[in-house]
């Protein structure tokens, strides 16, 4: 019961990640979002926090399996990462085919490419490595304990990129409501080094990354056995964090200002 708990954790948050950056990629097409966006955004972080509170009430069953798909991951990424040839021109032959219909297609379709991979490669780099880590290196007592438990993903799915996202998303949907445009400056002369589209995209990446540290922290996945992961993994998502939220924050207030 533990497992499919995880794994409608899993679903639930590539629900709100794909929904969302639908909401984003799509502001500047529509008049209004269609009511049927933001319900499956909300189905999805509804399906997130159900099964974060099934996993917690659910014991995991430790099982006789002794095959770990990790130990296969561990040899291909040795391997330099060897790729079917054929799967390759499946995943290349659409973006080569989209300018012959439209341009605005193909920069559809690197967006989802781009959004696509950098959730790939946060996972793998979850699940690569050993399945049990040494956290020695990470006890700390007193305040500064309680703090990292806070953000402490391996406890909690609910970090800071899910947080935040749902900010954002609300802030473009309550846009189209109010009918206050966002001014978000996505043409040849931005204020700012990124958009406030372009970085919301990319912390949901990380926003599904930081959920999976918990799932591989309370169960098996497709055949990767529950990991033991130290603190050195949830800190690499807060790295990411640094980078990504704290601008994404600042362009949404900044944004929200220069609207109203």
């Amino acid at each position: 019961m533990r497992n499919f708990a995880l794994y409608m954790m899993f679903i639930g948050i590539l629900i709100t990640a794909i929904s969302g950056n639908w909401i984003i990629f799509n502001y500047d097409n529509v008049t209004i979002y269609p009511k049927a966006s933001y319900v499956i955004f909300a189905i999805g972080l509804v399906i997130v926090a159900g099964a974060f509170v099934m996993s917690r009430f659910t014991a995991y069953r430790e099982t006789s399996r002794t095959v770990d798909n990790r130990d296969a991951l561990n040899r291909w990424l040795m391997a330099n990462y060897p790729v079917n040839k054929w799967l390759i021109v499946l995943i290349i032959l659409p973006l080569l085919l989209a300018p012959f219909y439209s341009w605005s297609l193909l920069f559809k379709l690197l967006k989802w490419y781009i959004l696509a991979g950098s959730m790939i490669a946060g996972i793998i780099f979850i699940l690569q490595g050993e399945r049990v880590e040494d956290d020695a290196d990470w006890q700390y007592k007193g305040k500064t304990k309680k703090m990292l438990e806070l953000i402490d993903y391996r406890k909690h799915p609910f970090n800071i990129s899910l947080i935040l996202f749902i900010l954002v998303i609300g802030s473009f949907i309550l846009s189209k409501q109010w009918n206050i445009p966002l001014h978000m400056d996505v043409g040849g002369n931005p204020y700012y080094v990124t958009t406030l589209p372009i970085s919301a995209s990319v912390m949901s990446a990380l926003m599904v990354m930081s959920t999976f540290i918990y799932i591989i922290n309370h169960g098996d996945f497709f055949g990767f056995r529950k990991a033991e992961l130290s603190y050195e993994r949830v800190m690499a998502a807060h790295f990411g964090e640094i980078f990504m939220c704290g601008p994404t924050l600042c362009l949404l207030i900044f944004t929200w200002i220069i609207s109203l």
